[in-house]
């Protein structure tokens, strides 16, 4: 017998079975609990009555087949069993295998007092029933359990080094975790590992702490029971952040939770572990901070240790590293951008360039999908997710998504590594779902950032960014023209005005109530006051965003190559020498043969040309202006800049009309991924777009 844990002020719900709070009149128990035939429940004192919500073992498709997480971790199916009439004091017998939650009310349906509360915690007793498992000899589990044993076992040399590699398990009740363990459990009976690696995102991630730590240690005890030495790398989901910041864990708690030792020194979540049988060091690196700006990637505080750890390392050690995250967003579809990815490629690059030292492998998890990515001079290779899952959408380019099916062998997914020193070789022996992988880790010349360079050089039709990366970051603020260079934009797209002391800022609106926590009109502030306002209303992980002044904005991109197209927002406001102002800016900034102006006023763009016969100019439009291109040539305009929509127009050709002159097309705001393929085929010279990364 135990007793049931009951929370007070919370109720279940009659529809889903759901737990519903700030219900006075009862406690519920936010753990589900299994009962097995022959389990029964029942309470302990008078006065009180009780109702249990009954789960079927059932799963929910929607959680398998999209991209969806369960609110409560729950893969169980409601029975609908309760009704207001439900509750009783009546001794409550399970007469089959389910899931099942308990919520207790007072019998005359008063609230709940202090002294209620106080008899929480052995208020339901239960007696449990031992059945037969739910996990139990799967024939389709044995046969690949043998057969991957074999496979291991052709390929195993003195100087093979074996991991058991998952990653992604998110634990739910009425998973497939128990499966997954009984798996593990036969392949570290039948071959000797030298260690599990678990990539993280152990589990969902979304309950309160006390339930997400008991999942968890419960999952690493089972781990650890296999007798094989046990590294776990943290995921986003193990903070406990995931749709429900209140219940995050600190570093501290993570790293006793998740069993992150190897930490002589204060270096957060990161930690190494060496190997002298096999001359290797294993580094684990933590990839993910909520509350960063840019949540995916890596500190600088973790390069400059990443750094030390491979300086320190004896001359002839090699070394396997784990991350969550990809170090690239490229291979990772959550991440438009990795924070320092490169540079830690940069580190690795440098050290696997060293005679003395050899980066053998770089793993990650985090996609849900199997991938090899060779342009480095090493492999970097992501894992399938442990959990029962299929969808093909939300994955990176290259990456490759196995179909899944329960109660098949497809349900489970994990590699056993097997790395061999002798013939640089890595060899992922696939456990379930997906093919055997082979790769070299052979040293050789890295090209990723060669691709990265010719993509972008050989890109016809160039990225520019709206108000700077504005779909991730603050729209016209030095954050986003800085991510919009990171993301790999060709350029940026910004809105100039002026101040009441004439000096030239960067914002859409004449008026800043939309984008900050201020009234008004620009016009009607100085520069002092403006800045005064936090120019951020839509990215709390940025915090405080000044507006900036185009003086900043062109400091901030002088060393890049950045083309930069500079909105005259004076169709509304006729703001006095705007023109000059910006002319004369750009000129002391070096930066004249690098900008693009353009506006809906055109005697804006005329008065441009007039003051310096150079410049670039171009007319924005909206609507349909008849002969376009005619109309462009007669004022000189370096180009035209429709809308999206005026591009569908039938029978009207913007693109081939305006080349034949000479003219430019430069479209906007281009956001989705159909019609910047619409815009490829018809030869636009550029889209503006609030999202870079969509263009790539």
């Amino acid at each position: 017998m135990k007793y049931l844990r009951l929370t007070p002020g919370y109720r279940t719900a009659l529809a889903d079975g759901a737990l519903v709070p700030d219900s006075p009149k009862h406690m519920a128990t936010e753990e589900l609990y299994r009962a097995f035939p022959g389990s029964r429940i029942r309470l302990c004192e008078k006065g009180y009555v009780f109702a249990p919500a009954v789960f079927s073992l059932e799963r929910n498709p929607l959680y398998i087949y999209s991209y969806a997480y369960q609110p409560e971790e729950n893969w169980a199916v409601y029975t609908q069993n309760l009704t207001p009439q439900s509750y009783g004091r009546e001794e409550y017998v399970f007469e089959r295998e389910c899931w099942f939650r308990v919520c207790v009310r007072r019998e005359d349906g008063e609230d709940m007092n202090s002294e209620d509360f106080g008899r929480s915690g052995q208020l339901i007793e239960y007696f449990e029933a031992y059945g037969t498992a739910a996990v139990r000899n799967k024939p389709w589990f044995e046969q690949e359990i043998a057969e991957t044993a074999a496979s291991i076992r052709r390929e195993d040399s003195p100087h093979t080094m074996k991991l058991c590699l998952l990653t992604d398990t998110h634990y739910t009740v009425n998973g497939t975790w128990e499966d997954t363990l009984h798996n593990i459990r036969c392949m570290t009976a039948h071959i000797r590992y030298d260690a599990i690696v678990h990539m993280g995102d152990l589990t969902d991630g979304m309950l309160p702490k006390r339930l997400t730590r008991k999942y968890v240690e419960n999952m690493i005890c089972d781990l650890e029971d296999c007798g094989v030495p046990l590294y776990i790398v943290p995921g986003n989901h193990d903070s406990n952040y995931f749709r429900n910041r209140r219940n995050a864990f600190s570093i501290e708690e993570m790293k006793r939770l998740y069993r992150l030792y190897g930490n002589e020194h204060d270096t957060g979540l990161d930690y190494f572990i060496d190997v002298p049988e096999f001359s290797l060091r294993m580094i684990f690196l933590s990839s993910f901070d909520d509350a960063a700006p840019i949540r995916y990637g890596y500190t600088e505080r973790q390069l400059r240790w990443l750094e030390e750890v491979l300086m320190s390392s004896v001359p002839g050690t090699k070394f396997l590293v784990f991350s969550h995250a990809a170090p690239l967003a490229k291979l990772d579809y959550w991440s438009f951008h990795v924070r320092n990815g490169e540079a830690l490629l940069d580190i690795l690059e440098k050290y696997n360039a060293s005679e003395d030292y050899q980066i053998a492998g770089f793993f990650y998890g985090h996609t849900h999908a199997d991938h090899i990515f060779e342009e480095c001079s090493f492999p970097v290779i992501s894992t399938g997710c442990a959990k029962l899952e299929y969808f093909t959408d939300k994955k990176p380019q290259g990456a490759f998504a196995w179909p899944r099916e329960a109660d098949t062998v497809t349900q489970d997914l994990w590699d056993s590594v097997l790395i061999d020193f002798e013939r640089q070789r890595l060899k992922l022996i696939r456990f379930g779902a997906g093919i055997d992988r082979e790769v070299s880790f052979a040293k050789k010349k890295s090209i990723y950032k060669d691709a990265a360079f010719m993509q972008r050089k050989n890109r016809t039709m160039k990225i520019w960014a709206h108000r700077g990366a504005s779909g991730h970051a603050p729209e016209n603020t030095l954050p986003a023209f800085e991510l919009a260079h990171v993301l790999g934009a060709d350029g940026i797209e910004l809105d100039v005005q002026l101040t009441r002391d004439g000096v030239p800022v960067v914002i859409h609106d004449e008026k800043i109530d939309r984008v900050s926590d201020g009234r008004g009109c620009v016009k009607d502030y100085t520069l002092r006051e403006l800045k005064a306002f936090n120019m951020n209303k839509n990215f709390p992980a940025y915090g405080i965003v000044s507006i900036p002044t185009l003086e900043e904005v062109y400091d901030l991109v002088r060393n890049t190559d950045l083309t930069v197209n500079v909105e005259l927002k004076n169709s509304v406001v006729f703001y006095e020498e705007l023109e000059e102002k910006v002319l004369r800016l750009a000129e002391e900034k070096g930066l004249a043969d690098r900008i693009i102006y353009s506006s809906f006023n055109h005697y804006s763009m005329r008065r441009i040309k007039d003051l310096l016969p150079t410049a670039r100019t171009a007319f924005l439009y909206s609507d349909g202006i008849l002969d376009i291109a005619e109309y462009a040539e007669k004022y000189g305009v370096f180009a035209v800049h429709p809308s999206a929509g005026c591009m569908k127009y039938p029978g009207v050709d913007v693109v081939k009309a305006c080349h034949a002159k000479g003219i430019r097309v430069h479209v906007w705001t281009v956001n989705e991924e159909t019609d910047f393929e619409r815009m490829r085929k018809l030869g636009a010279d550029a889209v503006i777009t609030n999202y870079v990364e969509r263009g790539m």
